[in-house]
């Protein structure tokens, strides 16, 4: 089940996150990039995001999130083992609906350019990319894919 984040999913959420991000985007990182992702800087990252933070559970435990600010999907998270169950599309959607109910007519998103299975995956959901770019905000410059979606409202 998808469900809005509570202020209490803060540190549950942040500690998935941090896990997921060094295991699928830390080799892909210069390494002064994976030196300041700390679990503090993924409590920040979400604390910020936390009124548009979805989270799925199972067994009680939060195992995917998707998050955006504005028109833009930030993140899209699912523990290893329950990638390929059909949760990370479910997130997908339900971000998308509730970005198109806030208003946003075309949303976009930033994907690491080597990540080729979130590639796909986007790709897939009918997103395309629009540029390819330098993520100036990361020590080294990581190239990154800009994609994008028209929402339907």
């Amino acid at each position: 089940m998808i469900r809005r984040a509570k202020g209490s999913d803060i540190p549950e959420v942040a500690a998935l996150y941090h896990s997921i991000w060094h295991e699928t985007h830390a080799p892909l990182m210069p390494p002064a990039e994976i030196a300041r992702r700390s679990l503090a800087f993924f409590v920040d990252r979400m604390t910020a995001v936390s009124d548009s933070t979805l989270v799925t559970e199972h067994n009680g435990s939060i195992v995917g999130f998707s998050a955006w600010r504005g028109n833009v999907l930030g993140q899209l998270f699912v523990a290893a083992r329950h990638r390929g169950t059909g949760i990370a599309g479910g997130l997908l959607t339900a971000a998308e609906i509730e970005m198109a109910k806030a208003g946003t007519f075309e949303a976009e998103l930033y994907c690491v350019a080597g990540n080729q299975r979130a590639r796909r995956f986007y790709e897939r959901a009918e997103w395309t990319i629009r540029e390819r770019l330098l993520d100036e905000n990361t020590p080294g410059a990581v190239p990154v894919l800009r994609m994008a979606k028209v929402l339907l409202r």
